[in-house]
């Protein structure tokens, strides 16, 4: 079987844009330094690695079992999941646009505590949630379990190199700029929530024969 390999890579990028967006790291990015400003360079540091990775992780599994899950235990179907999955991103991402998430202090006494208390808060729901991971289904039934994978750890390892970098990012792009960013990210949001909504409406009541009859 012969690999359209433009194919693969415009799957492989366009799943990697999505999770980017969806996640929207850049969004997150001044929350995250505000929620760990008063932790030292290396505890801070750890901390963004176990955010990253325990995102990574939980995604992953989602995206091995997630439709062993939907079937087995709560019986709902592709296409119940994009109107679900569709309408949360689209929700999401007006909220997110018009009302801002504020950036709040998060101080503990003990930093040795710091990554124990706040990396559930931080890996989920706030750099992962409902949209990421009915997103994620998604990308597997359209592209292939690999692709979706190979986005997912594309996307992770960018969003890891990202919080590495988080100060020295701040300080070149700036508050407002990352805000601009983050403003564009929650327009593809709900874009790609409208296109989920509608394709689950279309699949689950059969439009497209009904149209075509």
């Amino acid at each position: 079987m012969q690999i359209d390999f433009l194919t693969v890579f415009n799957q492989l990028t366009l799943s990697v844009f999505a999770l980017l967006a969806i996640t929207n790291p850049f969004g997150n990015l001044p929350v995250f330094i505000s929620m760990s400003d008063d932790l030292d360079k290396s505890t801070q540091t750890k901390l963004f690695q176990r955010v990253v990775f325990t995102a990574f992780v939980i995604v992953v599994v989602f995206a091995l079992i997630g439709t062993i899950i939907m079937d087995k235990f709560f019986q709902v179907n592709l296409s119940e999941l994009r109107i679900a999955g569709g309408i949360i991103l689209i929700v999401m991402g007006i909220k997110n646009l018009l009302a801002p998430r504020e950036l709040k202090e998060h101080k503990l006494s003990a930093p040795s505590d710091a990554i124990h208390d706040r990396i559930i808060p931080l890996a989920f729901p706030m750099l992962v949630g409902p949209g990421t991971l009915s997103t994620v289904i998604v990308l597997k039934h359209e592209t292939g379990l690999i692709i979706t994978i190979a986005s997912i750890t594309a996307a992770f390892v960018f969003m890891l190199i990202l919080f590495a970098k988080a100060y020295l990012i701040e300080r070149l792009l700036g508050k407002l700029s990352l805000f601009v960013l983050s403003r564009i990210m929650q327009v593809f949001i709900i874009t790609i929530g409208v296109k989920m909504l509608a394709v689950g409406v279309t699949e689950l009541f059969n439009l497209a024969s009904i149209l075509a009859g």
